[in-house]
């Protein structure tokens, strides 16, 4: 580095055109500095080399203007290198020079030196040597740009405006400045001088920094104070154009540093806090978003202004007597949200006598507007925003609110003002609740029963407001009045039940037990009992009635977290409301449904006691223990079965529910993640909470709830994680025992099952040949409990509580305390049991749902799918067509989740499927020859189907024996002789949406299986579904092209886009064909395909818009007509085809353009007519859609 020449590094960098390129030349020219011997004459050379554009023989040029700037650049990118390395190389008298020579060119040269000057500056201020008198140097050169300041770039400003940031956040030149100039801050009206015409944003927001930190850092003259306000206020309220934010600024950027200038410093407070009010009693002429502005920045100059006595009590009679009225008289919610937020600002500021003289004001000011209906919700407003500015205004005010409510409350005759006067007491309880969590967290404040008022607030607010008002509202005529009146107070009681004191002791409730426990008997009323019972509100409409209802919900929602054993009390109330309405048959149509609906609120009710710092298992283990006690009631009562089934779906939906709520707070907090269940700790933890009285269905035990209660309470607070993996492994209990209710173990011997044991139902189902649909809905609904439980538990939990075979033997040798035999299962008899006539397949198939497919083993599993293959493809069939669903879905399960990598497991698979292919062989063999197959076949088919719906989401595309009855079945099935139809209508159950199949029951899903269904199964048929004869339908046709729209209504279009065209050929068709179809379905799977087409390649339908046109209006025609003896279903997917077709002319005006629509206009304008008089609504809508849009056309 020693022959480096300055003027060499100089002229490259002068030469250079990117950024990078200069800083590589200027950490070189630093570096040559930093290791030079003698840095005199190295820095003489240094500064020396950019001479030449310093002092050009020719300065007319703009060109030297330009190398000029980048001559100096050069100089100050290496003092930026060197000050950025820390490196003291510069002697004191060095900067000094360097400070006067670039001091000096902003006299000489404002043209080409201003920026690199300024940069140059910045970074000597930075460096160690600096004299803190130069300081006021540099200020001095600076200003005296003077006129040409503004002639500037807004980039060369920025520069400046940093530069003197800088300084004067530099502790000694701060000092310099303030010794130098005293108060008078002489430098300070230079910048004032210079700057105060700036506009940019950015600059702007850099003026307004250094403005705030000179009025924070210095002691200015009121004089100077008061120039330095009227600067910055010029400015106030800013706003901005969104043309001059280039740089990303927002108003809000400006208004916030704007915001901090006018609350920099107390010794502003006498201009600015008169300023803003001035401004705020303009009236009309302030905008609301300025008013706001106005309000946030008085609020700021409030909160931030030290010696409040100086600053903020000399204007505290200005602030109230202006800001009352913006309340008062305000109807704009955002200002008088501002103005309560100013007004509680403004009371937090004010201690001892001022405090007191401003609450004495205020009070006398309030006083008349909470007794005038007129006001009282803004009086209570202003009223609420005092009282939670602080202990001392809150013990203050409210020791003189809460009588005067009181007394308000009893002479009011109106129900409006009754409403406002008990929400402005729940806000008052509101503020308290808020404070007394205040004072626990805050050591420091003195604690003492007079602090918040313990006094007038607990029993005696209950009996002196609350229960007068209750038992006067309650017990008149229902009106919109009382309704509203009603839901304010239960919300107030909910805020009552959660006061506690304030005094020294440890944190108690105001209120007693004997006052909680009958503001939970009036809340239990609306949500629990009168459900229950049938009854209305004191003969409230329905509407008012379930208004509250859902306000005494969440009444209780907000007060049992507060008071926990109140749950107990709500669980006591529904089991003995349910009793009551059961035996004394009241509104037993609904009892149900309610039993669900009320469950599902205590459900609710429970998980809001399931956060903060204590964490137990109570809540949930209690609701599901009342539940059971209910449903074994039930079953002793010989109840119907839907009743049996409401308790299990109420069931369901609390575990789901608690273990929802916990396991949302395990993931918000990682170190909670629990540890897997053992089989040892599962037996331990289910035995402890039966053993301590819960209900034991399966040993017709009822329990006793209060031990389980007592137990549960004794118990110390648990990590969220460790409660979670209980109440998952209470709730596998509770489906243990709820299954060996409904089936018992049978050991009777035949020639099928030897002398095996077989569960079949228990005797609860005997006595029920009349009930038997819903006895089949009550297996279902417990079996989608099962599902839900099981699927949470992991894989190894799975496999280490052993439920892969609890699918088949249905826990009947497991559970915690279990008294049953245990019963052993041969691999051979790992099947659905065919006991019942398969009736406990929807209790196998709920287990299996949830299981993983690692669960399931090649033995015991594999045995049970063969065993339902010949089940399903056997003739008759075995079972109801209720029970055939469950056996369907859980052959579905089967074939998807068992494992056929495994050599062994797959042999086997390709014996069943060959199975099944002999199978319908023999039926297509028979239809050929008779005829007269019958609904067997059909059935068979779909069995079949289902099985393959599980084999092709998990596809395998080889070896190709894995894929033969698939291949077959789509080559065969639409060609059968009189059925080809008939099953083709099926094949929509190959890839229709299955909750057996989805993620969350950990299914084998490829993400490409819908496209290798359409390659494989419909791809290759499309050339078949045209006719050999133009417009000649034969059933081989008409059959293919209704198996191909079943498939199509539910894959992606990406996965048949390929073929488009084709398809949309065979729609045009299909439409044409209406009269081969005697259902809806057929054309409503191919109206949905056309639909989606449109939506995604509308070029295609519009090659053949015309045909398709004039089929729509056939089918709306057809499918208009009610032909006698029509099914249900079958009407709606009739309503639903007139609705597509309508649908498909009302997106075309939104698809093309006029010009390929206007000449079938007329000709579609009649029958959109008709369809606007359709008896159906919605048709009707979709109808007057399409008229209109169709109408601009023409």
């Amino acid at each position: 580095m020693a022959n480096v020449r300055f003027e060499d590094l100089a002229l490259q960098y002068v030469l250079a055109d990117e950024s990078e390129q200069e800083q590589a030349i200027a950490e070189q020219t630093a570096t040559a500095i930093q290791e030079s011997t003698n840095s005199r004459i190295t820095l003489g050379q240094w500064v020396a080399s950019i001479n030449r554009w310093i002092h050009p023989v020719d300065d007319s040029d703009d060109d030297n203007f330009v190398t000029r700037a980048k001559a100096l650049d050069f100089l100050a990118s290496t003092l930026g290198v060197l000050n950025r390395r820390n490196v003291s190389i510069l002697k004191a008298d060095q900067v000094q020079l360097l400070v006067t020579f670039f001091g000096s060119l902003f006299l000489s040269d404002h043209k080409a030196g201003i920026t690199a000057s300024t940069k140059a500056l910045r970074h000597l201020v930075g460096m160690k040597t600096l004299q803190p008198t130069l300081g006021n140097d540099i200020l001095d050169k600076v200003s005296q740009l003077g006129e040409d300041f503004k002639l500037q770039t807004p980039a060369t400003r920025l520069e400046i405006y940093e530069l003197f940031l800088e300084l004067l956040q530099n502790p000694a030149v701060a000092n310099d400045l303030e010794y130098r100039h005293g108060n008078t801050c002489g430098f300070a009206t230079s910048l004032l001088d210079l700057c105060r015409n700036e506009r940019d944003p950015q600059n702007l927001l850099k003026w307004f920094e250094i403005l705030k930190i000179f009025l924070q850092n210095f002691s200015p003259s009121e004089d100077v104070t008061s120039e330095v306000f009227r600067t910055y206020s010029a400015y106030f309220p800013i706003s901005l154009r969104a043309a001059a934010t280039p740089s990303g600024i927002t108003v809000d950027d400006l208004k916030n540093v704007l915001r901090s200038c006018f609350a920099a410093h107390y010794r502003v407070a006498s201009f600015a806090i008169p300023y803003l009010i001035n401004k705020l009693d303009q009236g009309d002429a302030v905008t609301v978003a300025v008013k706001v502005d106005i309000l946030q920045t008085l609020d700021a100059c409030l909160i931030q202004y030290e010696h409040p006595k100086q600053s903020v009590v000399p204007f505290v009679d200005q602030i109230w007597g202006s800001l009352k009225y913006e309340v008062r008289n305000g109807e704009i919610p955002d200002t008088i949200k501002a103005t309560l937020k100013v007004i509680r600002s403004l009371t937090s500021r004010l201690d001892e006598e001022e405090l007191r003289s401003f609450l004495a004001d205020a009070w006398r000011d309030l006083v008349d507007d909470l007794s005038n209906p007129t006001y009282t919700a803004q009086a209570g407003r202003l009223l609420v925003a005092i009282a939670g500015a602080g202990f001392q205004s809150f013990a203050t005010i409210t020791s003189q609110a809460i009588p005067h409510l009181q007394s308000t409350l009893r002479h009011t005759q109106s129900a409006s003002h009754k409403q406002e006067l008990v929400a402005l007491l729940n806000s008052i309880l509101a503020v308290r609740s808020h404070l007394i969590e205040t004072l626990k967290d805050d050591a420091t404040i003195e604690k003492g029963s007079g602090l918040l008022k313990d006094e007038l607030f607990g029993d005696a607010l209950f009996a002196e407001v609350f229960l007068p008002l209750w038992e006067q509202t309650s017990g008149a005529p229902v009106t919109t009045e009382t309704v509203g009146t009603l839901k304010k107070i239960m919300e107030g009681l909910a805020a009552l039940v959660g006061q506690q004191s304030s005094d020294s002791g440890a944190p108690r409730r105001l209120c007693s037990d004997s006052t909680c426990e009958r503001i939970f008997g009036w809340l239990a009323g609306p949500s629990v009992i009168y459900p229950l019972e049938g009854k209305q509100f004191n003969e409230a409409t329905p509407d008012a009635n379930q208004d509250l209802r859902d306000a005494a919900v969440a009444a209780l929602k907000e007060a049992v977290p507060l008071y926990p054993s109140a749950f107990q009390l709500l669980l006591e109330q529904y089991l003995s409301s349910l009793k009551v309405a059961y035996q004394q048959q009241l509104a037993l149509h609904d009892l149900p449904l309610e039993i669900k609906l009320v469950a599902s609120t205590l459900s609710e009710i429970g998980c809001s006691g399931l956060s903060g710092r204590r964490l137990m298992l109570t809540n949930p283990v209690s609701l599901i223990n009342v539940l059971l006690e209910g449903l074994l009631w039930m079953l002793s009562e010989k109840s119907p079965p839907r009743y049996w089934t409401a308790f299990i779906c109420s069931i369901h939906i609390s575990v789901v529910e608690f273990l929802e709520t916990l396991l949302s707070q395990i993931d918000n907090s990682p170190r909670s993640k629990p540890q897997d269940i053992t089989k040892e700790w599962y037996t331990l933890i289910v035995s402890d909470i039966q053993d301590s009285g819960a209900p034991r269905l399966d040993s017709n035990s009822p329990g006793n709830l209060h031990l389980v209660v007592k137990a549960l309470g004794a118990l110390e607070p648990e990590e969220v994680g460790v409660l979670y993996k209980k109440l998952l492994a209470y709730s596998l209990a509770v489906v243990g025992q709820l299954y060996r209710r409904f089936t018992t173990v049978n050991h009777q011997s035949d020639e099928a099952t030897g002398n095996r044991p077989q569960v079949g139902l228990s005797k609860d189902f005997e006595d029920g040949s009349d009930s038997i649909a819903e006895q089949d809905t009550c297996l279902h609904q417990l079996g989608r409990l099962a599902t839900s439980v099981v699927r949470v538990l992991n894989e190894n939990e799975q496999k280490t509580l052993g439920l892969g075979k609890d699918a088949f033997i249905l826990f009947h040798q497991t559970g915690a305390g279990n008294d049953a035999p245990q019963i052993d299962l041969p691999v051979e008899t790992a099947v659905v049991s065919p006991l019942d006539e398969f009736r406990t397949a929807p209790l196998s198939m709920g287990v299996l749902q949830g299981l993983y497919p690692g669960v399931l083993s090649s033995e015991c599993h594999l045995n049970a799918l063969k065993n339902l293959c010949a089940v399903l493809t056997s003739k008759p069939s075995p079972c109801s067509d209720t029970t055939r669903a469950a056996l369907d879905t859980t052959f579905t399960i089967l074939s998807n989740k068992l494992r056929v990598e495994d050599n062994g497991i797959s042999k086997e698979l390709q014996q069943i499927q060959q199975n099944m292919i002999n199978t319908l062989d023999a039926l297509w063999e028979e239809d050929g020859e008779t005829g007269q197959v019958g609904p067997i076949a059909r059935k068979i088919f779909c069995s079949v189907l289902h099985f393959l719906a599980g084999d092709v989401a998990r596809f395998r595309s080889g070896p190709e024996d894995l894929n033969t009855l698939f291949e077959m079945v789509c080559y065969k099935a639409p060609k059968a002789p009189t059925m080809g139809c008939d099953l083709s209508r099926q094949f929509g159950i190959l890839v229709s949406p299955k909750e057996c199949l989805e993620k969350e029951n950990h299914a084998i899903l490829k993400r490409l299986s819908g496209g290798w269904v359409y390659a494989r199964g419909v791809q290759p048929y499309l050339k078949d579904c045209f006719p050999k004869l133009p417009f000649v339908h034969t059933d081989v046709v008409t059959s293919r092209a209704i198996a191909v729209f079943a498939i199509l209504q539910y894959l992606k279009y990406e996965q048949y886009a390929c073929d488009v065209d084709q398809i949309v050929r065979i729609g045009n068709m299909f439409l044409r064909w209406l009269s081969v179809y005697p259902t809806g379905s057929e054309m409503e799977s191919c109206i949905s395909v056309l639909l989606k087409i449109l939506e995604k390649s509308p070029e295609t339908i519009q090659e053949h818009l015309a045909g398709l046109i004039s089929g729509m209006i056939l089918v709306y025609e057809e499918y208009r007509k009610s032909p006698q003896g029509i099914s249900e279903a079958e009407q709606k997917k009739r309503v639903m085809c007139r609705k597509l077709a309508l649908e498909f002319f009302q997106r075309l005006p939104k698809t093309y353009e006029e010009r390929h629509l206007l000449p079938h206009c007329q000709k579609l304008l009649r029958p959109l007519s008709v369809a606007c008089g359709d008896p159906v609504r919605e048709v009707r809508r979709t109808a007057l859609a399409a008229r209109k849009a169709w109408e601009g056309l023409a």
